[in-house]
């Protein structure tokens, strides 16, 4: 759980900058949508992290089972926080879904993270 809760404050943090960088550049309505759209990237890594790694077990059934049910509703989620996220600022898309992706790749540097 502490992976996940490092990379959920580091894909704020990254949320955090590219909101800033988008109200400067675009607009305070920009920057929310990018804030916004660093906020479900976080929220969904400490969703999942917490729903896979909350509940401790040895046995390797009930890990798998946490796991697989942990990615479809981390999946629901997605669409539904999208869903409304579109809809509150379907003009500002981009910011939106540049500043997730962004936040994204904190996954790929998580890797070279030692334990």
């Amino acid at each position: 759980m502490k992976t996940a809760t490092q990379i959920a404050l580091l894909q704020l943090l990254i949320g955090g900058l590219g909101a800033g960088g988008w109200a400067v550049n675009s607009g305070l309505r920009a920057g929310l949508a990018a804030a916004c759209g660093g906020g479900i990237a976080a929220l969904l890594t400490f969703y999942t992290g917490l729903k896979t790694f909350g509940i401790a077990s040895e046995n390797p059934e009930v890990l798998m089972r946490n796991f697989y049910r942990a990615q479809a509703r981390k999946f629901a989620l997605a669409v539904v926080l999208f869903g409304v996220a579109v809809q509150l600022f379907g003009n500002n898309f981009a910011p939106l879904i540049t500043t997730f992706a962004v936040s994204l790749s904190v996954y790929w540097f998580a890797l070279l993270w030692k334990s």
